[in-house]
């Protein structure tokens, strides 16, 4: 397939181009996010005809900084999936391979990256639905701190873990998009009043080690996760290339408990209170009933002991950003598998398929509201795409796109479209 995709163009000066810094960009939007006129579904059989009065925060900057919001991207229902599929039409499929999954829940916006149909595309994430299927699909994904982008209409469910972000060819058309689509909006309770910082500087670092002021840890399972040979392969070399610019880099990882322990918790009782209720029960596939049966009501109690876990939890990591500025980790634990059908072996260990061992290395991340990012670092001996995940301590998206845009001069990746 010929990509029609075209790099975002850079501000040449005048007022037009300031006011407008994304004039005619074409961009898709996922359809978890609410576009005014133009129908969201959220993935649900119960909004199949939802056609919102107003835009989501994200979606009204991108339209203000003149971008073209040409279409919606397809989403499980309500993200809940970490593929991409719902009742309401056919599976999301990786253009690099249409018989494999896209991943999810973002699936459909870096797929249409991926197929080079649009520049960007906005993906919404709670447990790595950004850099996961930018991962399998050969994309850039940026999920950033939480609350960099506002949400609204922003449901209780959401508050502790939902960020949006943009998926991209690009780092620099990664970072043009969030610096339009980020700002505080006091109707988001999380969101965050602290400005970016200056991620075009980072962009244009160079010399021969321009990494050499960063302290980067790598680590391919963080001492939780089996992972796939291939996978763990190339998150090594990328180590060593982020070693070779210049960075002090160790094989290190946080001394947490078992994220997946905390996680799932909080997400089921967070989930079944504000999502089941609301969706249609058609909506459901068996994987989703079997989580919400795994993870029973709580009293208020053991959910008040969680949230104590929870802010251990995260002084732990701010521990570990204080030793280090960046860690790279696998940004999933497989490479593209075929639609519906989930390992259920992975790096020579049984695990139960689904996205809690194929993408568990977002939801860290997610507990803990820092910045992450896929970087595409390869592919497998079949060609399937592979990602690397950067992370940073909150707020410093900046070093995050040092590092990216640091590996993707040294080491371009192949523009999506550009092949077949």
């Amino acid at each position: 397939m010929k990509g029609r995709w075209r790099r975002l163009p850079r501000p040449t000066g005048g007022s037009r181009r300031a006011s407008a810094p994304l004039l005619g960009v074409p961009v898709a939007v996922k359809d978890l996010q609410e576009t005014a006129g133009l129908r969201t579904t959220y993935g649900s059989l119960t909004y199949r005809d939802n056609v919102p009065a107003e835009d989501c925060p994200a979606v009204a900057r991108l339209r203000a900084a003149g971008a073209v919001i040409v279409g919606k991207t397809n989403t499980p229902a309500f993200g809940l999936l970490g593929e991409t599929k719902n009742r309401l039409g056919p599976d999301a499929r990786n253009p690099c391979n249409p018989s494999l999954t896209t991943g999810g829940s973002s699936g459909g916006s870096a797929a249409a990256v991926a197929a080079g149909l649009v520049t960007g595309a906005t993906g919404t994430d709670s447990a790595g639905s950004i850099t996961a299927p930018s991962s399998m699909c050969g994309t850039f994904g940026l999920k950033p701190t939480l609350g960099t982008i506002p949400t609204w209409p922003i449901p209780d469910d959401s508050m502790l873990f939902l960020t949006h972000g943009p998926i991209t060819a690009t780092v620099a058309d990664a970072v043009a998009l969030l610096q339009v689509m980020a700002g505080h909006d006091p109707r988001d309770p999380m969101a965050r009043r602290e400005p970016l910082g200056d991620l075009e500087a980072r962009l244009t670092a160079t010399g021969d080690a321009p990494l050499a002021d960063l302290r980067v840890a790598w680590s391919p399972t963080l001492d939780w996760f089996p992972v796939d040979d291939e996978v763990r392969a190339r998150v090594a070399e990328t180590a060593l290339a982020v070693a070779g610019l210049g960075a002090t880099v160790d094989e290190a990882a946080p001394a947490v408990e078992h994220p997946m322990e905390l996680y799932f918790p909080i997400f089921g009782v967070d989930t079944r209170r504000g999502i089941v209720p609301i969706i249609d029960a058609g909506d459901f596939y068996p994987e989703s009933t079997a989580e919400f049966a795994r993870y029973p009501a709580l009293t208020a109690e053991d959910y008040v002991g969680l949230l104590a876990r929870l802010w251990r939890f995260r002084s732990a990591l701010a521990e570990f950003f204080q030793r280090y500025d960046v860690l790279i980790t696998p940004a999933t634990a497989v490479p593209a598998f075929p639609v519906g059908r989930p390992p259920g072996t992975i790096g020579g260990v049984e695990v139960e398929p689904g996205w809690m061992t194929f993408m568990p290395f977002s939801a860290p991340w997610n507990l803990g509201t820092h910045p992450t990012a896929s970087v595409p670092s390869g592919t497998t001996a079949d060609g399937r795409p592979i990602g690397a995940m950067l992370i940073a301590a909150p707020g410093r998206e900046d070093r995050i796109v040092q590092v990216a845009s640091a590996l993707e001069r040294a080491r371009p990746w192949p523009l999506p479209g550009a092949a077949g």
